[in-house]
């Protein structure tokens, strides 16, 4: 599925650190994980995944970019790529307004995982990120690892609950 077109990519310094995020579910809804990797040019820096018993999809692509926001130093410019398109138009576009609209997206509409969007919006706001879309599952590198990582965040969920 494609939207329109993606807003202008933010200018960012050479050496700002590139952070790829994947969220995962099997079934959907069902045990999610996530997983997030980042790098400084080539070299992999830093790696982690973790996942929950009862969520989806988007909840654990959404919990990827939080909890990579979060392993972020906020004064480092940074470029987060994620295969959904959900969490960047989310990102970039949609949540200005539903913050405007108080987290829903309208007087009889309620707003999904609107309690991860308003924890996202602090997140995005306190840091100096460009928010990007990669084609999944074309071999990117880091979309290809962040991927794994997902997919190790909800098998460690499964190995618990066995």
């Amino acid at each position: 599925m494609e939207f329109g077109p993606t807003p202008a990519p933010i200018d960012m310094p050479a050496d700002a650190i590139e952070v790829f995020t994947d969220g995962s579910c099997d079934p959907n809804p069902g045990p999610g994980g996530w997983g997030f990797v980042a790098y400084r040019g080539e070299e992999e820096i830093h790696e982690a995944s973790g996942g929950d018993a009862a969520s989806t999809n988007n909840r654990m692509e959404l919990q990827a970019l939080i909890q990579a926001l979060r392993w972020l130093d906020p004064a480092r410019p940074a470029i987060v790529w994620s295969d959904s398109q959900y969490v960047v138009r989310g990102c970039i576009e949609w949540r200005h307004g539903w913050r405007k609209k108080n987290w829903t997206r309208g007087p009889k509409s309620a707003l999904a995982n609107a309690e991860l969007w308003q924890i996202l919006d602090g997140l995005l706001d306190s840091r100096i990120v460009d928010v990007r879309w990669t084609r999944g599952h074309v071999g990117t590198l880091g979309n290809e690892r962040a991927d794994e990582l997902a997919d190790r965040g909800r098998l460690s969920i499964l190995e618990v609950a066995a």
